[in-house]
């Protein structure tokens, strides 16, 4: 067991008992805690108790409501999201893109492989507890970005943000003022999906989701966005979006 991973919290949100058990035995062999629900309705009110670091989301459930309602919901708290893995029967591309638009961290289609599941539990606990690498820290006009903790710092004051917010603010700094073009940025921070063209309502919702989270620090730095790509700078520009 990766060191980094081990002792999360996880809430399973699938109302099949058969597909429950088995998302149950993937966590369980992770050494993970966990808990089952089967609707939106029992997840807010779990989420009300516990912090949870991960979601296992079923979008079809017991209610009749989408799960997808539960990121709605999420992206309305003031605290920080857990990492979500969709899993779903919905397995069209537009179905994937809708719940990354949201803010879903990564969606895997049923029937799933177990390992592959699994693997992609994983590559979601590392975005929210870091990757598995020696400490490293980028440091840009104040912002400072921490792997092994996954903190962002302005001017010494931790940034509250979701793992995606997270993973787009580091590169970002890592450039240090310099632009990123959008394929590059999708292939940074959508790994999983980086065969698919970059899908400009996902990258435009993240980076309106993360000018959130800046534009209430004080002298923050801004998302700018032209012809050439994305870049943070300390000054207005006239072609800011």
């Amino acid at each position: 067991m990766e060191k980094n991973i081990a002792n999360l919290k996880v809430l399973i949100v699938e109302d099949d008992d058969l597909l429950a058990n088995q998302v149950k035995r993937e966590v369980t062999s992770l050494g993970w805690e966990f808990v089952i629900v089967g609707t939106v309705r029992a997840a807010r009110a779990q989420f009300a108790k516990v912090a949870f670091d991960l979601v296992i989301l079923d979008r079809m459930l017991g209610d009749s409501e989408d799960g997808l309602a539960l990121i709605r919901w999420f992206n309305e708290l003031e605290t920080k999201a857990p990492g979500i893995l969709v899993a779903s029967r919905l397995g069209a591309t537009h179905d994937h893109i809708l719940a990354l638009d949201l803010g879903a961290d990564d969606y895997i289609n049923k029937p799933y492989d177990l390992e592959e599941l699994n693997a992609r539990l994983r590559a979601v606990a590392r975005r929210v507890r870091g990757k598995r690498v020696p400490e490293s820290v980028e440091v840009w006009e104040g912002m400072e970005i921490r792997t092994i903790n996954r903190t962002a710092l302005w001017h010494g004051e931790a940034i509250s943000l979701r793992p995606q917010s997270f993973e787009i603010l580091k590169v970002l700094v890592s450039l240090k003022g310099e632009y990123i073009s959008r394929d590059v940025l999708w292939r940074s921070v959508w790994e999983s999906y980086k065969s698919l063209p970059p899908q400009e309502t996902v990258i435009n919702t993240a980076l309106s989701r993360l000018r959130g989270n800046l534009s209430v620090l004080p002298d923050a730095p801004l998302i700018i966005n032209n012809r050439l790509g994305y870049r943070l700078t300390l000054k207005k520009a006239d072609n800011q979006e």
